[in-house]
């Protein structure tokens, strides 16, 4: 199962949680990167909020940064749901992931100089917490000190070495968006690459079944077909995913979620100077269809297959923005009032 969401609102990880009560997956699939997964699960095994964590490494949970979301991460594992990521490494890692790569080096030379530069760029990292900067290490560095990465790692092991090839290709990729080189595309590869690389881990020689998985990520990213993104034309995770469901003889469900008003998250900082947003329908004209069809205070489902059969059939004629809205969801969920997720 597949939920599109438009990130930073607090009601979606309670609907996804209700959601993963009723499918009872085994695996949470989440837009996040595999060091980041591998963060979550350990913080939430521990009792209380992951305060002391994100005050060593400010933002770096990505979405769940917000106690909305991490509180859904604590009630999948109580689920024994496993927690997979898929993404980039996460712009605001460095720290942590320097620190994580000092962990398995076995050359003095190698830790040493990993637990050096994990101390810089952590208090790097805390002195743009407290500054209010929206800036992060990764972006600061230059292609010099990757080069000092791959360099100090070259001897050690084929684990340390795939977490340096990892932080370098996620470097590259956050290069290209930030200076309008592209990015987009890389990004979706890796992704695609990731998932197909856990599907061959999971389903072993004999080509078992994959387990029950719930996706949630942005909204672009679990389309069927062409994703929503307006810039281009993309296949992303959820067309892929679908197939292998399909592979499998198995189905997948489509689920968009959006708020119809409201509030947002805009930021991943618990910075006073880091208000939430307020928007309207306005803001997604694509939906404007089907929110004029949704009124009053209570949630609203839209079936869209009826509307995807008479667009398959000549029978309706919309723009292209609703087109792949129609041909990538199944339902559209419409919360007529939402608040702004928060974070710890």
């Amino acid at each position: 199962m597949f939920i599109g969401e438009a990130h930073g609102l607090a009601q979606i990880p309670l609907f996804t949680a209700a959601v993963a009560q009723v499918l009872k997956p085994a695996v949470f699939v989440a837009e996040i990167d595999p060091y980041v997964a591998q963060d979550l699960t350990a913080l939430a095994a521990q009792p209380g909020p992951p305060t002391a964590y994100l005050q060593q490494y400010p933002e770096a949970l990505c979405f769940y940064n917000w106690a909305e979301e991490f509180e859904l991460i604590r009630t999948l594992r109580a689920q024994r749901v496993q927690v997979l990521g898929l993404d980039q490494v996460f712009i605001a890692m460095a720290g942590r992931f320097y620190a994580l790569l000092a962990e398995p080096a076995k050359g003095k030379p190698a830790r040493a100089y990993l637990r050096r530069q994990a101390a810089a760029y952590q208090a790097q990292g805390e002195a743009f917490e407290h500054a209010g900067k929206d800036q992060f290490s990764m972006a600061e560095q230059r292609q010099s000190a990757l080069d000092s990465l791959v360099a100090a790692t070259h001897e050690e092991g084929p684990a340390v070495r795939q977490m340096v090839h990892d932080y370098a290709l996620s470097y590259q990729i956050y290069q290209g968006q930030i200076h309008g080189t592209g990015g987009h595309q890389e990004r979706l590869n890796l992704m695609r690459r990731n998932l197909l690389r856990y599907a061959r881990s999971a389903q072993g020689p004999a080509g078992q079944p994959l387990p029950k998985m719930l996706f949630k990520f942005g909204s672009n990213h679990l389309a069927r077909g062409l994703s929503l993104a307006s810039f281009g034309e993309f296949y992303d995770v959820g067309n892929l995913a679908q197939d292998l469901a399909e592979a499998q003889d198995q189905k997948s469900l489509h689920i968009l979620v959006m708020g119809k008003q409201g509030t947002a998250a805009t930021s991943l900082s618990p910075s006073p100077s880091s208000k939430p947003r307020a928007y309207t329908a306005a803001e997604e004209p694509s939906l404007k269809l089907f929110f004029d069809q949704t009124t009053g205070p209570a949630w609203n489902v839209v079936d869209l297959r009826p509307a995807r059969r008479a667009l398959s059939a000549g029978k309706l004629v919309v723009g292209q923005p609703v087109q792949r809205v129609l041909l990538g969801y199944d339902y559209l969920v419409v919360i007529p009032e939402t608040t702004a997720s928060h974070p710890y």
